[in-house]
């Protein structure tokens, strides 16, 4: 008999300042029992990071080919495609490609997985058709750590997004990490933007 999921609820005051966001709402996720803490966290991150109202939590490690997060337009149509903690170049590239106009984003809290996925891309000579809508991001990996402490069902969580950076105060515990980001050339000149 496999494991339930486990609900998690994360009450998150979000100011987004570059993108002029500011709300507060309540996260519901659902975590499979392989997922590490180290994966839910990234998940809520990459939520506050790239937040927009149609974004979702997709249906978690239960289903391989699906995204840790995405958006839908009105007619069902994909604009925003979301894996968390580790992704294929391949199947990044393979989406982009799909789904026309749809923004594709990798989010690592382990720089060797990123690497990885830099080499894979890296391993074509020219950028193949669709990967101009892949963006990386990168947090960094002690803040990760030290946020996937608490494995409380709720929590309150603060974040601001302030140009390069994330500040979150997770329970009262202040934390702050830079974020990087690359798109397609960053990554293949090597160069962060």
């Amino acid at each position: 008999m496999a494991l339930p999921s486990t609900r998690r609820e994360f009450r998150i005051a979000l100011s987004h300042v570059p993108r002029g966001i500011t709300r507060e709402d309540s996260v519901i996720l659902a975590q499979h029992p392989s997922e590490n803490e180290e994966h839910v966290v990234l998940r809520v991150l990459a939520r506050c990071l790239l937040f927009e109202e149609a974004l979702a939590f997709g249906p978690g490690l239960s289903t391989p080919d699906a995204a840790d997060l995405w958006a839908r337009d009105l007619t069902g149509r994909l604009t925003c495609w979301v894996e968390c903690g580790t992704a294929d170049a391949d199947a990044l590239v393979r989406v982009a490609q799909r789904n026309a106009g749809a923004q594709v984003h990798a989010v690592f809290g382990d720089d060797r997985r990123l690497l990885e996925l830099v080499d894979q891309l890296r391993a074509h000579e020219e950028p193949r058709k669709g990967e101009s809508a892949l963006t990386l991001w990168r947090f960094d990996p002690a803040f990760v750590r030290a946020l996937a402490r608490s494995e409380a069902r709720r929590q309150s969580w603060t974040v601001t997004i302030l140009d390069e950076h994330a500040y979150v105060e997770a329970e009262g515990e202040p934390l702050d990490s830079p974020v990087t980001r690359q798109d397609c050339n960053s990554y293949r000149d090597g160069t962060n933007s």
